[in-house]
């Protein structure tokens, strides 16, 4: 279902009474029904999908706010055991400048997939817009390091980023987290 979202996807069943749809998201961990409804007529309700997309976004909102809070726990613990927890930066014992570098790769990497699926683009379509490779935008969204930098804003401008929603990535706190 491209229409609600990446993973989504609809179960249609026929009983003697009406025609029902499920709307459900396959994630890693957990199958997420999105609306049940008994479907009248050949089209998708527009107030069924825009449902089914507020949903989402909350859902994900809320476990992305749990996953916070067990980072922190399992931090608190580790340490607690007598655990040194640290990131990258200090593991591979990266000087400031390395490690901004690295920050801003992986900022506009995750702006770049951000980006994509909010168009509901896929890898191969980006691919083919910037004349690159479908494995390649992969790369590009992981922040691979054999990505350039170049190659990432060039993707970003073709998804139609502006130079100050750049600026804004670039501009943004560090997201990395210890743990």
């Amino acid at each position: 279902m491209p229409s609600v979202g990446g993973r989504c996807h609809e179960l249609r069943v026929r009983d003697e009474n009406a025609n029902w749809r499920l709307f459900y998201r396959v994630d890693a961990d957990a199958i997420i029904v999105l609306e049940v409804f008994a479907k009248k007529t050949g089209k998708t309700p527009a107030a069924v999908t825009r449902a089914c997309k507020t949903r989402l976004r909350r859902y994900d909102e809320l476990a992305e706010e749990q996953e916070e809070t067990m980072k922190k726990e399992k931090r608190a613990r580790l340490e607690g055991a007598g655990w040194k927890v640290s990131d990258a930066t200090d593991f591979l014992e990266l000087t400031k400048e390395e490690a901004a570098f690295v920050d801003l790769k992986v900022a506009l990497a995750s702006s770049l997939k951000k980006r994509r699926q909010s168009k509901r683009w896929t890898q191969t379509q980006l691919a083919n817009a910037i004349g690159s490779s479908q494995p390649r935008v992969a790369k590009m969204e992981a922040a691979d390091s054999s990505v350039l930098v170049d190659l990432l804003i060039k993707a970003l401008l073709t998804m139609g980023a502006t130079r100050r929603d750049l600026a804004k990535v670039i501009a943004a706190p560090k997201a990395r987290n210890a743990a």
